[in-house]
């Protein structure tokens, strides 16, 4: 890779995000090492598995409408 292949407004916004996770763990040794492994179980882990359950209700929620749907359809044709 050479200095013609970084992009470099990626390159900024990976360097942000590295002091954004250093500054919401509240470190003040300076070192970096494991901040994505625990900026992934305290923050977006959580976040995650809320969503992941979120988006199961919302396919349950969808079905059910659906099949409701369907049966008023079938209903109506007798």
């Amino acid at each position: 890779m050479t200095c013609l292949d970084l992009d470099y407004s990626n390159e900024q916004k990976k360097a942000d995000f590295m002091e954004h996770m250093y500054q919401c763990s509240a470190r003040t040794n300076g070192l970096y090492t494991g901040l994505w492994q625990e900026f992934c179980l305290n923050e977006a882990g959580p976040i995650m598995r809320d969503r992941y359950f979120e988006m199961l209700e919302a396919i349950t929620i969808y079905e059910e409408r659906k099949l409701s749907k369907e049966i008023e359809e079938t209903c109506l044709l007798f």
